[in-house]
């Protein structure tokens, strides 16, 4: 493979929303999670620390995936709507999750939360590729 070769596969996966999404929620969550952990050693309920750490993350996660991961132009005001009620649809499995596998059945809080994000960000990704930050009357590729 040429330097030529690598730069044009770099250029192509840079310009990927796949992969801009998963660079901006993998720091996003890296951050995020680093604050879930650091409150639940300090004693806070798994429940209220997913809570804190979900709505901050959710200010940088807007900010980021309109301006960066799908280069949104369209109404901000429908756009950050829509985003809300496809967060708060994720913030809910996240919920459940814990809820299911920390509180009734007893796993660890740290585990959980790690297989939690990597679910509900699967499905945040699709709400906002396909809803979103969609252009009005433009087909989804």
């Amino acid at each position: 493979m040429t330097k030529t070769d690598v730069r044009s596969l770099v250029n192509t996966l840079w310009h990927s929303p796949v992969l801009r999404f998963g660079a901006i929620g993998g720091l996003n969550n890296l951050l995020s999670y680093g604050i879930f952990v650091a409150l639940t050693v300090a004693g806070m309920p798994s429940i209220g620390a997913a809570t804190i750490t979900y709505a901050t993350g959710m200010v940088v996660s807007y900010l980021a995936n309109r301006s960066f991961t799908f280069r949104h132009s369209g109404s901000a005001r429908r756009s950050v709507l829509r985003f809300v009620a496809v967060n708060l649809a994720g913030y809910a499995l996240n919920v459940t999750i814990l809820a299911v596998f920390v509180e009734l059945i007893g796993w660890n809080a740290l585990v959980v939360q790690l297989g939690a994000i990597v679910v509900v960000a699967t499905g945040i990704y699709l709400g906002m590729r396909f809803w979103v930050f969609r252009e009005p009357g433009v087909p989804n590729a």
